[in-house]
């Protein structure tokens, strides 16, 4: 692998493969100086200058690695962590080279760079997004007239998508594969999405052991059990992609919670803000208490009753049917699971199955679809399904649509599905009163032909 100075002249960034390990060691050096600048969140000198007066290649190629372990550990992470990191990346001695002066090192093949950083784990913000692990990113091809500094700079990039669980871009991304992996990280489940470890995993390795395949099915299985006691209760969590496409967690408010929320609503509808549970400051004068009453008891009729207690029954029981598809899976992953073409079947029917079930439950009344097609505008004066249809496929301020990539496939095919499960409730409910009538005039017929 090639080389990039640290300084103008003398030093290399990876003047060999032992250096790295030396430093993670407590080794000193010119390579432990600036691995502990790297880290230091103040600047801290090295050989008599500032982090600051580095060069640009420092900044992009020295610095990237270490600032992706700052932003993942609340407290400064240790040295070793971050030497770990450039080991990786600097290969074998026999691939390293060192370059003097102030030569550009030129572009070449060498080792594609692996993600060596710790997995995320308790010191990780709750909000913060861990990789795929074991993702490669291939090494960035030369185009004239850009330098080797923005060459750095763009592979730096590559690395920290990779690593912060990004896909491709949005331009490479088709709406199907959008849609599936928002539906795979709703709940527990989709083979290569480990939920509370913020990640989404593209090594393969993941799934070859017999207790990782077995043992995650069982996981899930608890994960779903776990969601629908949380759904039954306070609430429960759940995952999502940001516009940024990184992953991120939220709460969605269980049956138990939404039913306090209802009553909190109606109480400060009914006393006009007197009461204002979970608000510092309530209402002030006539005209803010008459719209404040209103605003709250729509939210308790519509927010709550109409919207909420119905959608926590629907995630309950999308908990359960998932939670019995996790332990279906167990018997294919114990078997033909330990061979690879098995295991890629076993993957392809499980997270489809998952798919289905996510998008069955959210398209019939009371699925988080139902509501998203069916919501209208009044101010707006913008009717249901055309509403849905205009909003963007990232927005924010309405929970309906914050948490999904409101993508034209999505959207087309929640329609379809919304629209069919209307017409199927309609016809329920028509055969219903139809059986209803018929049973009544029978019982007419037998009373009048009794004495």
């Amino acid at each position: 692998m090639n080389t990039q100075p640290i300084f103008d002249s003398g030093s290399t960034l990876f003047p060999r493969a032992s250096a790295a390990d030396e430093a993670s060691r407590g080794g000193a050096g010119t390579f432990a100086s600036v691995l502990d600048a790297s880290l230091s969140r103040d600047g801290t000198a090295v050989a008599g200058r500032s982090a600051e007066a580095l060069p640009q290649g420092v900044r992009s190629v020295v610095f990237g690695p270490s600032n992706e372990c700052l932003r993942f550990h609340q407290a400064a992470p240790r040295r070793r962590d971050a030497a770990a990191a450039y080991a990786q990346q600097a290969g074998s001695s026999a691939d390293t080279g060192g370059v003097n002066g102030g030569a550009a090192a030129k572009p070449g093949a060498g080792h594609a760079v692996r993600d060596a950083l710790p997995a995320a784990g308790k010191n990780t913000p709750p909000s913060a997004s861990a990789g795929s692990r074991g993702a490669a990113v291939a090494p960035s091809e030369p185009v004239p007239g850009q330098t080797q500094s923005a060459l750095n700079e763009k592979g730096a990039a590559e690395m920290s998508a990779r690593r912060d669980g990004r896909l491709q871009t949005s331009a490479e991304v088709s709406g199907w594969q959008k849609y599936k992996d928002d539906q795979l990280l709703r709940n527990p489940g989709g083979d290569r999405y480990y939920l509370y470890e913020n990640r989404v995993s593209e090594d393969s390795k993941d799934r070859e052991s017999f207790v990782a395949r077995v043992g995650k099915d069982v996981s899930d299985f608890f994960g779903n059990v776990k969601n629908f006691f949380g759904n039954l209760f306070m609430g429960s969590k759940f995952w999502y992609r940001d516009e940024n496409n990184e992953i991120r967690e939220a709460t969605q408010r269980g049956l138990v919670g939404t039913c306090v929320d209802f009553f909190k609503d109606l109480g400060s509808a009914l006393t006009f803000g007197l009461w204002h549970p979970d608000e510092e400051k309530g209402p002030q004068g006539v005209v803010e208490r008459l719209v404040y009453s209103g605003s709250k008891l729509k939210e308790a009729l519509l927010g709550d009753l109409v919207e909420g207690i119905p959608q926590s029954v629907n995630h309950m029981a999308k908990n359960v049917v998932l939670a019995g598809l996790n332990l279906v899976q167990v018997l294919p992953d114990a078997t033909i699971g330990n061979v690879d073409s098995g295991r890629k079947l076993t993957t392809t029917i499980f997270d489809n199955g998952q798919v289905l079930v996510e998008y069955l439950t959210d398209v019939i009344p009371s699925g988080d679809a139902w509501f998203r097609v069916h919501a209208a505008s009044l101010t707006d004066v913008k009717l249901p399904i055309l509403y849905n249809f205009q909003m963007p496929e990232h927005a924010k301020g309405d929970a309906r649509w914050q948490y999904v990539r409101n993508t034209p496939f999505r959207k087309t095919i929640e329609t379809v599905g919304t629209l069919l499960a209307d017409i199927a409730a309609i016809g329920l409910a028509g055969q219903a009163g139809f059986s209803g009538n018929q049973n009544s005039d029978k019982q007419k017929l037998l009373n009048s032909l009794m004495p």
